[in-house]
C-alpha cells in the first residue's frame, strides 16, 4: 500500500525505519495507551520491528517535511466480526506529532483506500476506554459507536481493561462522502 496525503506518505515499513520507530516505542506515553509495553532495549525493539515488517499488515507513516517515520497504522484481516469482508485498524504515533491532525488524516486516507480498493464491507476500530486521544480520532473520522467490552483483555502489567469499539460500513462511508461532498484522493 502507498498513499500520499498533503503532509504524509503511508507506505510499507522498511528496516531503515527502525531508529524512528525505536525513538517513540521506548516511551511510556505511547505503548501503554495501545496495550503494549514500552520497548525495553534495542535488541527487543529490533525483534518486534522485524515482526511488524514480516506481518505485512503494519504500515509506516512518513512525515514528508522531514521524511521521518513517525508512526504506524495496521490493517488487520480479522476483528470482532468473524467473516472475510471485515478489516480492523490499529494505530500509534510518536507523541512529538500529537495534536496536529496527523492521525485523523492518516485514518481518513486509509478508510478511503480500504473502501475504494478492496471488497471490505466493514472497518472496525477500538481503543482502551481511557484512551481519549484515540477516541477523538475515531469519532472525527466518522466511525459509529458499537459498544464497550468490559474486562476486554489483560495487559502486560496485569491490568484488565475495558475497550470501546466502533465500526464503519461501506454504506456509512458512501453517506459520509455524499455529506462532505468530497472524495479522498488515493
Amino acid at each position: 500500500m502507498r498513499i500520499t496525503t498533503k503532509r504524509l506518505l503511508i507506505r510499507d515499513l522498511s528496516f531503515r525505519d527502525f531508529d524512528d520507530y525505536y525513538e517513540y516505542a521506548v516511551k511510556d506515553t505511547i505503548g501503554p495507551m495501545a496495550g503494549w509495553k514500552p520497548i525495553p532495549n534495542e535488541e527487543v525493539g529490533r525483534r518486534v520491528f522485524s515482526g511488524m515488517i514480516l506481518a505485512k499488515d503494519v504500515f509506516g507513516i512518513e512525515y514528508l517535511e522531514n521524511h521521518k517515520m513517525i508512526g504506524t497504522i495496521s490493517i488487520y484481516n480479522y476483528g470482532i466480526r468473524k467473516y472475510k469482508y471485515v478489516k480492523q485498524l490499529g494505530f500509534s504515533l510518536n507523541d512529538s506529532y500529537w495534536n496536529m491532525g496527523i492521525m485523523t488524516e492518516v485514518v481518513n486516507s486509509v478508510i478511503a483506500y480500504i473502501f475504494e480498493k478492496t471488497d471490505t464491507m466493514v472497518i472496525e476500530v477500538g481503543h482502551h476506554s481511557d484512551n481519549y486521544a484515540s477516541k477523538r480520532v475515531i469519532e472525527k473520522c466518522g466511525f459509529l459507536y458499537d459498544g464497550r467490552l468490559c474486562k476486554y483483555k489483560e495487559l502486560y502489567d496485569g491490568r484488565i481493561i475495558d475497550a470501546d469499539f466502533y465500526s464503519m460500513t461501506r454504506e456509512d462511508y458512501e453517506r459520509k462522502l455524499k455529506y462532505e461532498g468530497t472524495k479522498t484522493k488515493i
